[in-house]
């Protein structure tokens, strides 16, 4: 029997991170480049199922200076009683044209999107063909629409735009669906739970944990027709999304049968996914357990979150990438 030399753990690890130098292709630059953001999730003790889920947030270029400038949401502290947190959602301004080095501004104070709220998602896209870039702000609580004022300043216009929900809201999409020249604007939602609803559920040795999904009901997400005159109109019902609910969390859009209209994909939480085809008529059809994109192999819905949707193989049709847990 032949015996091999045992490497010394020293130079082994020496060997390890000259290997992860060589093969690093990303930087960590959030502090060097002035993203100085910190998230707070307002955890108490409580276990609320909102706690485990994050924010998201959105690179725009709110000024139209040509670079993506980036826009984060913000939680807040949960427990009823609690004070509330000084900290709001927060703007930073890309300096990259014209200084040509990579520095982010916080320019939050002043801008009108300094709300505070327990954040979850943001779609932006120029709802009123002003040339300016608007962002709907997805919420546990108030969503809220903002329209760009084209001087670095942003407006609410959430209730004159007839845009509101009070649900627990999480992804949402701008999207012309009825190809008017005007964007519509699709939320998804996701759990019927409310902090004075919490559930208290355990782990498998008895001690106190965060509930899965499963333990609340899902919410049907809405479909909001922009009206052309700076409202929407909830077509929900009418456009017939309401005919099938998950729990949403992620929304991708993109002609996925080609026939040059947008659908809708809805990545939900333990629940069947959704592939909403657009029928051309203004309603849409769920085509996803037909298409084989609503579950697994195995015929189960998963954890689904994420999603990624272009096509990666060249063949001229959107494929899609869903992240599960």
């Amino acid at each position: 029997m032949t015996t091999l030399p045992v490497m010394p753990a020293a130079l082994a690890s020496a060997l390890l991170a000259a290997a992860v130098t060589a093969t690093a292709i990303f930087e960590e630059a959030a502090s060097r480049v002035g993203l100085d953001f910190v998230y707070g999730n307002g955890a108490g003790g409580e276990f609320y199922i909102l706690e485990i889920m994050g924010a998201g947030g959105a690179l725009v270029d709110y000024d139209n200076d040509g670079d993506l400038d980036v826009f984060l949401l913000q939680g807040q502290p949960l427990r009823p009683g609690a004070p509330p947190s000084p900290e709001t959602h927060r703007l930073y301004s890309n300096e990259l044209v014209p200084s040509g080095t990579l520095r982010f501004t916080d320019v939050t104070a002043g801008s009108g999107l300094d709300a505070k709220g327990y954040g979850m998602g943001v779609a932006a896209g120029d709802y009123d063909n002003d040339g300016d870039q608007d962002v709907y702000v997805t919420a546990f609580g108030r969503n809220a629409l903002f329209r760009n004022n084209g001087d670095g300043s942003f407006t609410d216009v959430t209730d004159a735009a007839g845009v509101h929900d009070d649900r627990w809201s999480t992804s949402a999409a701008f999207v012309d669906y009825d190809r008017d020249g005007h964007l519509d604007l699709f939320v998804a939602n996701y759990l019927d739970f409310t902090i004075a609803g919490n559930k208290q559920c355990f782990d498998p040795a008895g001690a106190r944990d965060y509930c899965s999904p499963n333990a609340y009901d899902p919410v049907g997400d809405r479909l909001f027709r922009n009206l052309g005159n700076g409202r929407f109109a909830d077509v929900t019902e009418t456009a017939g999304i309401a005919r099938a609910d998950g729990a949403g969390l992620g929304v991708s859009i993109g002609d996925y049968n080609g026939d040059g209209w947008p659908d809708i994909y809805v990545a939900n939480d333990a629940t069947p996914n959704q592939l909403w085809l657009n029928a051309r008529d203004g309603t849409f059809v769920d085509e996803g357990p037909l298409s084989g994109s609503a579950l697994n192999a195995a015929g189960n819905p998963e954890g689904s979150m994420g999603i990624a949707s272009g096509d990666y193989d060249g063949d001229g049709d959107e494929d899609l990438f869903v992240t599960t847990h």
